[in-house]
């Protein structure tokens, strides 16, 4: 038997074969240095990235407070503030501030909150911060007022001082959704110092199992905190229904939902979570509050937070 080493014909050139092998052997190196090199570069670039990322956070957190709230239209003069914060400028023009709810049925608290206000701004030049550029249904300009500080730039934000101070409560509005979250956690820190209408026990936050305090600020812009119980998908809105069982419903339009997914808090996995929601009470079909802007709820992350019920079946 002619085993194949043996056979007749010409037999392949060993040295052909030795130099494919070496050749594939090179290539299979070049191609893992490559592959390497790719990896050392994609690590570089989101080192870089993110550095850059971090320091463009810093930089916002350094500017001035209010910065992307509103834009800047030049310097008016101030002639007085009116019993509903709202501001009348030398021009005859009048000022509302945009994205905030003045305390409206406590006399005390909006005479106190006037004479801050009217202390700060009466006689005086500021910057005018459009927020809106027509006017609203009043005829009164939506925008903020900016005031120069005696050591030079930045300027105070009128707005900000008075939720500092606890005068004024966050009501976000389309218009000043760039400033919600600067604006929300100037109105906690209030909050939890106790300053001005936090000291009322009446401008507290209600959690939702207090359903009698419920009634009583029906048709009121009232802050509602608790456990989400159920979630609601209609055709147009969706619902979060907070405990107790009957308890206050959260209506939100379906046209946020893409907004709350991009804020980490998609609407269907609520279910269980503690939210706090605010906005206008209405009881008519029970206690139930409209959500027209994602930062009308805010996702309290502290374990002891104020209504966070378990809920029941």
């Amino acid at each position: 038997m002619l085993y194949p080493a043996e056979l007749p014909g010409p037999k392949p050139p060993e040295a052909g074969w030795t130099n494919a092998l070496r050749a594939g052997k090179a290539f299979s190196m070049n191609f893992r240095a490559a592959h390497r090199r790719r990896k050392r570069f994609w690590r570089f670039a989101v080192r870089t990235c993110t550095g850059l990322a971090l320091a463009a956070q810093a930089l916002a957190f350094s500017l001035p407070a209010m910065a992307g709230c509103g834009a800047a239209s030049g310097t008016v003069q101030i002639a007085g503030v009116d019993e509903r914060l709202d501001v009348v400028l030398s021009d005859g023009r009048i000022v509302r501030f945009g994205g905030l709810e003045a305390p409206g049925g406590d006399v005390e608290a909006a005479r106190q909150a006037r004479e801050f206000l009217g202390a700060r701004l009466t006689g005086r030049s500021a910057e005018l911060d459009l927020i809106a550029r027509e006017t609203d249904r009043w005829g009164r300009v939506v925008a903020d007022l900016l005031l120069p500080v005696d050591s030079g730039p930045p300027e105070e934000s009128a707005a900000a001082a008075l939720l500092a101070r606890g005068y004024a409560r966050v009501r976000p509005e389309f218009e000043t959704r760039d400033c919600a979250n600067e604006r929300l956690a100037i109105e906690d820190e209030a909050r939890r110092a106790g300053l001005g209408i936090w000291r009322d026990p009446d401008y507290a936050v209600i959690p939702s199992s207090d359903l009698a305090k419920l009634l009583q600020h029906d048709g009121q812009f009232v802050v509602i905190e608790g456990r989400v119980r159920r979630v609601g998908f209609g055709r147009s809105r969706l619902y979060l229904d907070l405990v107790p069982r009957g308890g206050p419903t959260i209506v939100i339009s379906r046209k946020l939902e893409p907004a709350f997914a991009r804020l980490g808090h998609p609407v269907g996995a609520l279910a269980g979570q503690t939210i706090r929601a605010r906005g206008t009470l209405d009881d008519r079909l029970g206690p139930r509050l409209e959500v027209s802007e994602p930062a009308m709820i805010e996702f309290p992350r502290r374990s002891d937070a104020q209504g966070a019920d378990k809920p029941r079946p």
